[in-house]
């Protein structure tokens, strides 16, 4: 009975263990959900009456956007991005909220508009760099393009080589 009972336990430890392994292996595939920026409650919203309110008491109702136009103070932006990210993939935008607030050039609110993913494209912004013409030198060619690109004259002390032989 006793082979009984060990052959019991070491087959209930080797289930458990593959539970334990076989969930954290399924929490690894799982996405994490981010959600990123500033969308102002619905309600709050409403409270902005166009031909009413102004850059002042919007900022009072809604908070500072977390973009302005491109003219400054023309309009201002709320956006709130979620996205998925699952471990080794970039993430994805699975939605996008965009609250525009319009204003005139006296600073009243023209218009409220609302904007998501349907109603345009995703626009990814890169943070790559522009590569510029030209090569880049690695540290060797700059190391021994100073010493060979050097004038012998800057090492000769003064008076060396003249005619009178350095005397004045």
């Amino acid at each position: 009975m006793k082979n009984e009972d060990k052959m019991r336990s070491s087959a209930k430890r080797a289930l458990a263990a593959t539970l334990i392994a076989s969930g954290v292996l399924l929490a690894g595939c799982s996405p994490t959900t981010q959600v990123h920026g500033y969308m102002p409650p619905e309600a709050d919203v409403a409270r902005i009456k166009p031909g009413v309110d102004t850059t002042a008491t919007v900022q009072e109702i809604l908070g500072l956007p977390a973009g302005n136009g491109v003219v400054r103070d023309s309009s201002w932006y709320y956006v709130e991005s979620t996205f998925e990210n699952y471990t080794y993939h970039a993430p994805r935008v699975l939605d996008r909220k965009v609250l525009q607030v319009s204003y005139g050039q006296n600073g009243v609110v023209t218009g409220v508009r609302r904007y998501g993913v349907r109603d345009g494209r995703i626009v990814d912004l890169a943070d790559d760099t522009t590569q510029t013409g030209g090569r880049q030198l690695g540290v060797l060619e700059q190391l021994f393009g100073n010493i060979l690109n050097m004038d012998p004259g800057q090492f000769q002390s003064p008076g060396v080589g003249t005619p009178t032989g350095g005397l004045p």
